[in-house]
This record gives structure tokens, C-alpha cells and sequence, in this order.
């Protein structure tokens, strides 16, 4: 085994010396230098590529609906410098733009020159799905307009109809969307409790996907929806005794009673209920004078309402009879006195002489 000669103290000395010139005399030259080689590193370094995501911008046809669904973003290759390409962000793309204008069916293809490349950088690829491009023509159509309603009316009311104005709107879309929509409903109306006709402004739920409503210079897709509501009509029958003058009819040939039948709205009938009107028309008999006529006269029997029905409510109810005219037969003539057997015109006996 070599034995380790021991070096002298005077040449470990002398070898520290040297080290420690190497590092620490003149440092701030020693660090300049460092410093520019690094930079004629970096700035000489060979060009590499990276991936970038930049969105897709789309500018739409107005004769035509694309079918197809596009990638909201594609993704750029740029080639530079490493100091360059290492301090750009997606954002320095922008975008990129596709115009349906004058794009064809088939697949997708995005121009190049749509993309604005940053300074020191040129554009490697472009790598996006080449999805096939389908288009669909762009008509207008007017739709019939359906207004939905919910709720019942009050009691004693019912519904009688439903009118909407305008009846139809103009809807916009590829053929296609269009054809599959055959009415066009509204919000909601609700006519719970209600006693009266109903008159609002009720807009057009949206349109079905790839469709669109025509303004027209009508503003909000709305229409005016109007409820008719009225009360429900009842009629009733009653039993009207005639009020005849004595001496009238001796013979019976008016009648003593006539059917009547009342009709008018049910909230009204509730009223009379209410008032304890049991018999809301009366029938009162006359003789028409200078009405002669064959027999015995002519007699009338006028119908009216009855003292206690309100003057409100006759003006919305209604009855079947209004003037009934009969012809009386002349009154039977007096019976003449009948003459006894044997007697004669001057009471005496008229038979033979005894």
C-alpha cells in the first residue's frame, strides 16, 4: 500500500490563494460576463412551436341557419423564438373567424389569414375538428297565436270565449325549425274568481331553438288577450194569475192563469230570492173599448213586472208574454117566460068555452 505524503503547509496556503483570486477578484466583471452569456444563450437558441387556444368568432348568414355545431375555440400552432414564444398569452391571437357568408357545405375550413399572428411569431398549423358544414334555407312564416288561459270564473259566471289580437305573429327561422311550429302560446292568464270580462297585454312564450320572432316594429313579442265573461242565464217558469175585473168575463174565456217564462242572468235570480219575490210578473185584464167585434168584445191581458222587482233588474231580465188579446163570445141572452098549458097571451083561459 502507497503511503500519503504529507503536503507542506507553505503549498496548501499558495492553493488557497489561488482559489479564492479565481472567485472573488474583479467579481463585478466576472458577473457582467455571466450575465451576456446567458443573453447570447437565450437569443441564440434555436426556434420552437407552441400550442395556443384562440376562440372562434362566427359571422352569420341572414339567408341561411348552419345546422351544424361548431367548436367554440380551435387551436393555433406558432413557431419562434423561445424568448418570444414564451412570453405570448391566447389572448395575443384574438380570434378566429369563420363567415357563413361564404362558407359552402362540407368541411369546416377556417382561413388562415383570419388569424392576426403577433410580432416575431408565424403560424405553424391550425387544429380544429373538420366537421361537415350543413346549412338550412331561412323563411318567415306567420303563426296563429294561442292564448292560454287558466282558472275558473266566479260562481254564477261562465267563460264565453277567448279573443286575441293580432290572431297570428311572424316567426323567422330555417325552414326546417319553422314548419314544426303550428301555434305560438302566451303566458299564462289567470281568470280565477273572476266577474267581469278580463283585457290585458300578455307576451309570447319564446320560440321553439332556431327560431325568431319578427319585431315589425311592434316591440316585445306581446299580444292583447281579452276574456269575455258573463253571468250564467237561468229561466224560470211561474204561474201568473190573471187579474180580472168583475163583470169582465162572465163567459171564462180568458184564461185565469198563463206560464211564464222568466229569463235573465242568474246573479240577478239570487236577487228576487233574496227580495222574497215569489212572482216577479203580473197579469192584469181589460176590455179594449171600441173593440166590439163580432161577439162580445175583445180583451186584453198586459203582462208586467211586479211592484217589487227593482228597476235594475228588469232592465236585464226578460219574460215571454207581453199583450194577449181574446175575443169574448157575446154574453148569453135572457130566457123567455115559459106560458102554462090553456092560458093565453092575456092570461086568460084559451080553451074551448064551458
Amino acid at each position: 500500500m502507497r503511503e500519503r505524503v504529507p503536503v507542506p503547509e507553505s503549498e496548501r496556503t499558495s492553493l488557497s490563494k489561488l482559489t479564492s483570486d479565481l472567485l472573488f477578484r474583479n467579481w463585478g466583471l466576472k458577473a457582467i460576463a455571466f450575465v451576456l452569456a446567458v443573453v447570447m444563450f437565450v437569443s441564440t437558441r434555436d426556434e420552437v412551436t407552441r400550442v395556443f387556444t384562440v376562440p372562434l368568432k362566427i359571422v352569420q348568414d341572414p339567408t341561411r341557419v348552419l345546422l351544424t355545431e361548431l367548436p367554440p375555440s380551435i387551436q393555433v400552432q406558432a413557431r419562434g423564438p423561445w424568448i418570444r414564444i414564451n412570453r405570448l398569452q391566447n389572448y395575443d391571437f384574438g380570434s378566429a373567424t369563420l363567415d357563413l357568408r361564404a362558407a359552402q357545405p362540407g368541411p369546416l375550413e377556417i382561413d388562415r389569414a383570419t388569424i392576426v399572428m403577433p410580432s416575431g411569431v408565424v403560424l405553424s398549423n391550425m387544429l380544429y375538428d373538420h366537421v361537415d358544414l350543413r346549412f338550412d334555407q331561412v323563411i318567415e312564416r306567420d303563426i296563429e297565436v294561442k292564448p292560454m288561459v287558466k282558472g275558473d270564473p266566479a260562481l254564477d259566471y261562465e267563460l264565453i270565449r277567448v279573443e286575441v289580437v293580432p290572431t297570428r305573429w311572424r316567426v323567422r327561422g330555417g325552414a326546417t325549425s319553422v314548419r314544426k311550429v303550428t301555434r305560438l302560446p302566451t303566458e299564462d292568464l289567470d281568470i280565477e274568481g273572476a266577474d267581469h270580462d278580463v283585457e290585458v297585454l300578455r307576451p309570447l312564450l319564446p320560440p321553439p331553438d332556431g327560431v325568431t320572432y319578427v319585431d315589425e316594429g311592434q316591440g316585445e313579442a306581446q299580444v292583447t288577450v281579452r276574456v269575455v265573461i258573463d253571468p250564467k242565464q237561468e229561466t224560470r217558469t211561474v204561474q201568473v194569475g190573471v187579474v180580472m175585473p168583475d163583470g169582465l168575463d162572465p163567459t171564462g174565456a180568458v184564461p185565469r192563469t198563463y206560464r211564464v217564462d222568466v229569463t235573465g242572468p242568474l246573479p240577478d235570480f239570487h236577487v228576487l230570492d233574496g227580495l222574497g219575490v215569489e212572482l216577479p210578473v203580473e197579469a192584469v185584464a181589460s176590455k179594449v173599448e171600441g173593440e166590439g167585434g163580432r161577439g162580445g168584445g175583445v180583451a186584453e191581458v198586459r203582462f208586467g213586472w211586479a211592484e217589487g222587482v227593482p228597476d235594475d233588474l228588469r232592465e236585464r231580465l226578460s219574460f215571454d208574454h207581453e199583450v194577449e188579446r181574446i175575443e169574448l163570445p157575446p154574453p148569453p141572452s135572457p130566457q123567455e117566460p115559459i106560458e102554462a098549458p090553456g092560458e093565453g097571451r092575456d092570461g086568460r083561459d084559451g080553451g074551448q068555452p064551458r
